[in-house]
């Protein structure tokens, strides 16, 4: 009798977790999930490969897909060179399909931008792309011109914003940001928003200095816009600038906020004047840390929680509410071992994230194959979570 109980209970537990499998299939059948590593880059051919390998220019475990955006069924990726070497390209791209698990990333817009470019042919050196936005066809790659950006940052090109053509997948441009950056200039976001008139203003995060760097495309014209400091002193070192577009009412506007400060900003994006001028309104008071991961390009902007609780959790907050706990809305559980680092539209239509073990690497504790990032969309949590913020 009891060696038949047992059996039940062995059939019922097997049962049940082919059921779970089962339903997880069907789910990443109908949205997709896909598995980004270094281990899975794809070179135009074997030369290249071999000789990355041979030259220490390629070590899968210093890769780390760490910011993205979609256009159609592609999406690009930043892959920063964080350390000295071992990233052969830190921007890529791979076609998103359902039944590709683990797609292999090509490097993008052309394998010659990267590496001893600089040849005949090649308009474009690519150093360090440290974010990407995507606006109307074009990709804005936000590229420092450093390496080993963790430890001591060692230059290696100007700073420069690249627009790409996303049809005929070409540079259309590269801007120098050498005449408004200064050696103590850390850039790491780039945004991009249209004015009432339809006039783009690509936006530069500048921490070391404070600043937004803004780049009028239609005059080809660049300007810095003084924020006020709102950091601590002792936060300096560990300071991020957060941008995030936001879209009310069919008007443009780029919040931004220190990770380390309590307030919560926004500047009047629709306008020329503004922008020109720097119309700059406090939104509130942050009633938690906030860490935040990018929006909607409407009115809501994600962001998970610093300082106690499930920080790994994507949360999400309607601008059109007032900037309070109780305005918060749970929209993505995490695994434990994942950290969310962006979050954007795109594919069919829904909002996704990329999370990754990235503290581990930061810490240098990942194996041969180096880290992992999922790319997924946003899950809506469970149906009985209650605001764990409070």
């Amino acid at each position: 009798m009891l060696r038949w109980i047992a059996s039940m209970m062995a059939l019922i537990e097997t049962t049940f977790v082919m059921l779970v499998e089962m339903s997880w299939l069907a789910v990443a059948e109908n949205y997709g999930t896909f598995l980004l590593s270094g281990s899975n880059l794809e070179w135009p051919s074997v030369v290249e490969e071999s000789s990355d390998i041979l030259f220490g220019r390629y070590e899968p475990r210093k890769i780390l897909v760490h910011g993205f955006q979609m256009d159609g069924e592609r999406a690009y990726v930043a892959m920063p060179r964080f350390m000295k070497a071992g990233v052969p390209w830190s921007l890529g791209v791979f076609r998103l399909d359902v039944m590709d698990f683990e797609p292999d990333i090509r490097p993008y817009p052309d394998y010659s931008n990267y590496g001893s470019c600089g040849g005949p042919g090649t308009t474009t050196c690519i150093v360090n792309v440290v974010d990407v936005y995507i606006e109307n066809g074009v990709l804005w790659a936000l590229d420092t011109g450093t390496i080993n950006v963790m430890w001591k940052p060692l230059r290696q090109g100007p700073a420069q914003l690249i627009g790409i053509n996303l049809t005929t997948h070409t540079v259309i441009g590269a801007t120098d940001l050498s005449a408004i950056t200064w050696p103590d200039s850390v850039l790491e976001y780039v945004v991009a928003v249209r004015t009432l008139c339809g006039r783009l203003n690509v936006y530069v995060s500048d921490v070391g200095r404070h600043k937004i760097i803004v780049y009028d495309v239609d005059a080809g014209r660049l300007h810095a816009i003084q924020l006020p400091e709102t950091i601590p002193v002792d936060s300096h070192r560990r300071a991020v600038l957060h941008l995030v577009p936001v879209g009310v009412a069919g008007r443009g506007y780029l919040y931004y906020t220190y990770r380390h400060s309590g307030y919560m900003f926004a500047l009047d994006a629709w306008s020329r004047e503004s922008v020109t001028y720097g119309a700059v309104s406090e939104v509130g008071v942050k009633p938690v840390g906030m860490h935040v991961l990018g929006s909607d390009r409407g009115t809501n902007v994600y962001f998970r929680t610093t300082g106690g609780g499930n920080d790994n959790d994507v949360w999400a907050w309607d601008v059109n509410r007032p900037l309070e706990v109780r305005s918060f809305v749970l929209v993505h559980r995490s695994y434990l071992y994942l950290t969310p680092t962006a979050v954007a539209a795109g594919w069919r239509n829904m909002v996704w994230t990329v999370e990754s073990n990235y503290d581990e690497y930061t810490t240098g504790n990942v194996d041969c194959t180096g880290p992992r990032a999922l790319l997924r969309p946003l899950n809506g949590g469970t149906v009985d979570d209650s605001n764990e913020i409070l």
